[in-house]
């Protein structure tokens, strides 16, 4: 019943991309004055780990006075296509849910970004694909030797992309539901991508353009949060590293050592409701992008 009750508060709206594929946007209740915030998921699953339960993230926001939306970017959700590129989220998912978050809540956007959902808001922010007023990078990076100084970690890394590309062209896409990893299967396009930023220590586009190179350009004001246990998709030293050369970006790293009682991992960042201080610390955050763009 819960479960159902917390559905029941999200209503949809239509998100068309550049080609045509219509992506899903929902927000939650009525929504509010101020501000809008666009919550996007992870890798291996959806936007329904946004609002765990309904006691998630996305809940507590909206208990904080912030307009909650959240998407399923494409793959999963209402756009469960078989094919598509880690470009594909960039430049074509990512315009369309801003613009049409920004249309209807009638305010700038912010975005908050879990994993996959942080990085390409970055990027596509990087790229000036999009215009936002506050980035929230929650267990965010990308896997690059470079970020990663312990030399036992990159070997591991390395073996898990390994591992990674040889399942997903074995059948045609990475099984992440028959392995138990998650709700959502991964395109192959898509997991050579991120094969091709680990192998060349690169976080480019198929066409050449460097999001990293970009990310002394960004002004948009950026907030990242790194899970204390956090191992090893999103280390907080590799998390610091990927937005470093962001101009002013705030880093934070939650646990036992900022007020929690545990040291949250990759998933419960956003899933956990022991995480709920850092949730609400974000929501002051988040009111103060706002209040900046006004």
């Amino acid at each position: 019943m819960r479960s159902e009750r917390a559905a029941s508060q999200w209503a949809p709206h239509p998100a068309v991309t550049s080609d045509g594929l219509t992506l899903t946007a929902w927000r939650h209740g009525g929504g509010s004055s101020s501000p809008a915030v666009l919550l996007l998921h992870a890798m291996f699953v959806d936007s329904r780990t946004m609002d765990h339960r309904g006691a998630g993230l996305g809940a507590t926001l909206a208990a904080e006075g912030v307009d909650v939306w959240r998407a399923d970017l494409r793959g999963r959700g209402s756009a469960p296509i078989r094919a598509w590129t880690y470009d594909d989220l960039v430049r074509r998912d990512l315009p369309a849910l801003v613009d049409t978050v920004a249309e209807r809540a009638g305010r700038p956007v912010v975005v908050v970004g879990h994993s996959l959902g942080g990085h390409v808001a970055l990027a596509a922010v990087g790229e000036r694909r999009v215009t936002v007023a506050g980035l929230v990078l929650v267990g965010a990076n990308i896997w690059r030797p470079s970020h990663e100084p312990e030399r036992a970690i990159r070997l591991r890394k390395s073996a898990t992309m390994a591992v990674f590309s040889t399942l997903a062209h074995a059948g045609g896409r990475f099984p992440a539901r028959r392995l138990g990893l998650g709700t959502a299967d991964e395109a192959v396009g898509y997991v050579d991508d991120l094969a091709r930023f680990w192998r060349t220590d690169a976080w480019t586009s198929r066409d050449g353009f460097d999001w990293a190179a970009a990310l002394p350009t960004v002004t948009t004001p950026t907030l990242s949060v790194a899970g204390a246990g956090d191992y090893p998709e999103a280390r907080p030293h590799c998390a610091r590293r990927f937005v470093d050369p962001v101009p002013g970006a705030t880093s934070w790293v939650v646990g036992r050592g900022s007020g929690l009682g545990f040291d949250p991992g990759h998933m419960a960042l956003v899933t956990d409701p022991r995480c709920a201080p850092w949730w609400r610390a974000a929501a002051g955050w988040i009111r103060g992008r706002s209040r900046s763009t006004t």
